[in-house]
């Protein structure tokens, strides 16, 4: 009774996972679809493009020019002033009569009578703005710096497709996993009913004496076996629900439904056909190669350093205000300025060869990194390649494995109703076949497994 109580609740278990759906069924495509957009790996990649995209612009700004503009204002008060200024406050008209042969002339003009003692005046207001610019007419490191931020940006977007393909291969490979566990289900589900009809069958035989003691006892064994079997299979699907759900970046916590079909594609081409796509279309190694034609644009930047580099300017100003001291007046200029200069760094401390020493560096690294990405890239391909065939083949062994195995249960089950077999040969027969199934499952599960390595390592997405 506790071992029916136990396969009962089993099935009620998978019955919850496997029972109608409260939401809609995640396919594959819908499970891609989700990790693309909520997995920080995507989002991490996506910023340092963005970032990348930012370093080109400023690269490329570095062949424009400098543009600057200023406007003041000011106003205010002179106090103190030593020694004062001192001006006329009274006048008064002084007639001089001047005569010049037989002409007579009267020239009148003012003359102070009195005085005023100034200390303080107004200053302004007084308003002024400028403008100047500035460009860099011959400066290589600018070329060679837009060139290897171009190369960056580029890898940055080739990285963007590289974490993208990675993700949806793991996708795949978590997707695939839960697929095989819940076939798994229904191989031990089939088992513990067979065992359950076994042992049934062979207490109906004890009852009637035509069986042993022994025999019941081993086939109750099989089945508390085949009953543990079915729990742990269906934890197995609870968890690889739950590794899926974290992998497209959905909370594990919650009962998302995952569908349960899917077709697998195949590859048609040859094994050559494969490698020279690889090498054409895998974005990681597209971004390494991008990187590595940053770092030789790197290491031409900095030795350009040696190099003297020619940049012009012009400025313009214009003036309008109050000039005070020593007696107020207006005043108002216009002013402007052109011209260039040729910079030539003879000698910094070293400092050019440590740059040039440490691009050489990175470049030779980079060279070393995309020799071993292609390398890398050939050699997941053959894996993925060779491993499909071999595959394939086994298939179809475990498929006359598992018609074997069933064929063989059957005889035995006769040859046991007959007494020409033991209890323990129908355990076996038993135990083969469910064994046989559940490496068929495996296989359906190393096969899909095999075809995305292969479509990753080729950069199919």
């Amino acid at each position: 009774m506790k071992r029916t109580a136990m396969f009962l609740t089993v099935l009620f278990t998978f019955g919850l996972l496997s029972g109608p759906a409260q939401a809609q069924e995640l396919t594959l495509d819908d499970c891609i679809e989700l990790a693309l957009k909520n997995r920080a790996s995507i989002i991490r990649a996506r910023g340092t493009e963005s970032q990348a995209s930012a370093q080109k612009l400023a690269a490329l700004g570095a062949f424009l020019p400098r543009i600057s503009g200023s406007y003041s204002y000011s106003k205010g008060k002179e106090t103190n002033i030593e020694p004062p200024n001192t001006s006329g406050s009274d006048y008064a008209y002084v007639f001089d009569t001047i005569v010049v042969g037989s002409d007579t002339a009267i020239d009148a003009s003012q003359v102070p009578t009195s005085f005023a003692t100034v200390d303080e005046q107004d200053i302004g207001p007084s308003k002024s703005w400028s403008a100047s610019a500035s460009m860099s007419v011959i400066d290589l490191p600018n070329w060679f710096n837009l060139a290897s931020a171009s190369a960056a940006k580029a890898s940055a977007q080739l990285n963007v497709l590289a974490s993208e393909q990675d993700l949806i291969y793991s996708v795949k490979i978590s997707y695939y996993a839960y697929l095989a566990s819940v076939e798994n289900v229904s191989v031990q589900e089939e088992a513990a009913k067979r065992a359950e009809e076994q042992l049934k069958l062979i207490q109906s035989r004890f009852d009637l004496g035509s069986a042993s003691k022994s025999d019941v006892l081993k086939q109750k064994v099989l089945f508390g076996n085949d009953q543990l079997g079915l729990l742990r299979a269906a934890n197995a699907v609870t968890n690889a629900k739950a590794g899926l759900a974290y992998t497209i970046g959905l909370d594990p916590r919650e009962d998302h439904q995952f569908a349960t079909d899917y077709r697998v594609r195949e590859y048609s081409g040859t094994l050559n056909d494969a490698i020279s796509f690889g090498l054409k279309s895998n974005p990681g190694l597209l971004a390494q190669e991008k990187a590595f034609d940053e770092a030789r644009h790197s290491v031409k930047a900095a030795v350009s350093g040696y190099l003297p580099y020619l940049s012009v300017s012009a400025s313009y100003r214009k003036f309008n205000g109050t000039q005070a001291y020593p007696v107020s007046f207006d005043y108002s200029s216009n002013s402007y300025s052109y011209g260039f200069s040729i910079n030539w760094n003879i000698f910094d401390g070293f400092f050019r060869e440590q740059q040039v020493t440490s691009a050489k560096v990175y470049r030779n690294n980079a060279r070393a990194e995309l020799a071993d990405t292609r390398n890398l890239t050939v050699s997941n391909i053959k894996t993925g390649y060779l491993d499909i065939d071999q595959l394939k083949e086994q298939k179809q062994v475990s498929q006359e494995n598992v018609a074997a195995a069933e064929e063989d249960l059957k005889i035995t089950q006769e040859k046991y109703n007959l007494g020409a077999a033991t209890i323990l040969d129908l355990l076996d027969a038993q135990v083969s076949l469910k064994e046989a199934q559940v490496a068929l499952i495996q296989v359906d599960f190393d096969l899909n497994l095999a075809i995305a390595k292969l479509e990753n390592a080729m950069g199919k997405m």
